[in-house]
Order: structure tokens, then sequence, then C-alpha cells
């Protein structure tokens, strides 16, 4: 038994480093029990939701010419579901899904099925909505990695809400040998990595970005968000036009 005891104690810390490491699950944002899960414009845009938030959309007698509308513009568009953004807002916006102009995907979340009624545009491939009045969104697309974004309502309508950063977490490999500076003036070296070499995008903020190195020293990298291909980092490319 004592045995046992010991063999637990030096696994622990192994095992609690392992689970720092996952990548956060959007979905247990929901718990599991009141989970439902949606997906649309042909399985590239998934929604997440509280089961008793959802409804099934009720479709208005237009909408053949609202699809239509999308289909002369090349575009697919799909109403998934209905849905209240807060359990203490009686509202139920219409949820209202497209895949962009250039592959793109974004939902509107609005409180009428008419297209041509702008409502509030969320770009992402995932979205997730616990009923806390607000809707938490992710995907790579029109940005250079898989962007966390949160969108809340205030005075009715949802709006998205600032953060200082923007998390990447991408953990990847270099293309090319990256030079990370202490700061964002580029005023001192902290290290470099070299051409396949571990290298993690932590943040953005604007221009820059926060890399860290496989022995674990940081520094800022100013990267190019022009391309469409990696060059710089495996997987760190402008996803759109």
């Amino acid at each position: 038994m004592r045995c046992l005891l010991l063999a637990a104690l030096v696994l622990m810390p192994g095992l609690a480093s392992a689970q720092e490491t996952r990548p956060p699950d959007p979905a247990a944002l929901v718990p599991a029990a009141q989970r439902l899960t949606k997906t649309a414009v042909e399985g590239t845009v998934t929604i997440i939701v509280d089961k008793r938030l959802a409804r099934k959309p009720k479709l208005p007698p237009q909408e053949p010419d609202y699809k239509k509308i999308y289909d002369d513009a090349g575009v697919i568009m799909d109403y998934p579901l209905d849905v209240k953004l807060s359990t203490a807002d009686p509202r139920y916006f219409v949820l209202r899904c497209d895949s962009g102009g250039s592959n793109d995907p974004q939902c509107v979340f609005s409180t009428s099925k008419n297209p041509e009624d702008p409502g509030a545009k969320v770009a992402g491939t995932f979205f997730v909505i616990p009923g806390d009045g607000c809707v938490y969104s992710g995907g790579h697309n029109d940005n250079m990695f898989d962007a966390r974004k949160i969108d809340c309502l205030k005075d009715g309508t949802l709006q998205p809400v600032k953060q200082p950063f923007s998390f990447a977490g991408l953990r990847s490999k270099a293309l090319k040998r990256l030079t990370l500076y202490a700061d964002q003036k580029e005023s001192g070296i902290v290290t470099t990595i070299a051409p396949g070499a571990f290298v993690e995008v932590v943040l953005q903020d604007g221009d820059f970005f926060l890399l860290r190195d496989g022995f674990g020293l940081t520094g800022w990298a100013k990267l190019d968000q022009g391309r469409q291909q990696a060059t710089e980092i495996k997987g760190f490319y402008y996803a759109g036009d």
C-alpha cells in the first residue's frame, strides 16, 4: 500500500502537467447533460448551445427568396436554430449562418430572418452559447490562427468585447530563423529559433506576436500577416481574402 502511495505521488506532477497543456475544450462552457450540438454550412460551422435555450427555426414564407439571394452569390446559407442568448432575456434570436464570400464562415444573430437586416455578424467556425448573454466563438478564418472571441449583449444588442491581447496557443515549428526581441521596439534580442525547431505563438498584440521557444524563453517578433501560405511558422497564415 505504501509503495502504491509513493508511486501515485511521483506520477501526480506529471498528470497535472499533462492536464495543464491540454487545449481548452470550448464545449465545456455548456454542461454535457444540457449540451446541444448543431452543424451548418455543410459541416463547416458548429454551434454548441444549452438545449433549453434553443428551438427549431421558424422559417418565414419568404425563406426561398432569401435563400436565392445567397444561392445567386454562390454562398451557402442555413438557419440551424433560433436561440436565446440569456436565460433572463425572453427574446429568441434568429441564427443565420453562411459560408461567406470567400469561404470565411460567419453567423448572424438577428431578430429578423430577413438577410437584409444586418443583425450582429460574428465570424468563426464554432460558436458556444451557454446562456450567460454572451457568444463565445473561434476559428481560423479571416485571421492568422484560431482566434477566440467573445460577444455579449449590451443595450439589447450583441456587441464584441475587446481583449487586451488575442491568445493564439499555436504550437508548431519554425519554417525560417526567427528572432525574439525583449520588447516591441526590437531593442534587445532574447534568443533565436532555428528552422525546424519548436515554436509556440502565444498571443498577438497588433503587428507583434509573443513567441516561446522549446526551452521556455519568450520574446516578441513581428510576423508577416499578409500571406495565405505559411512562410515563417507552420500553420501560421492568413485564412481568407
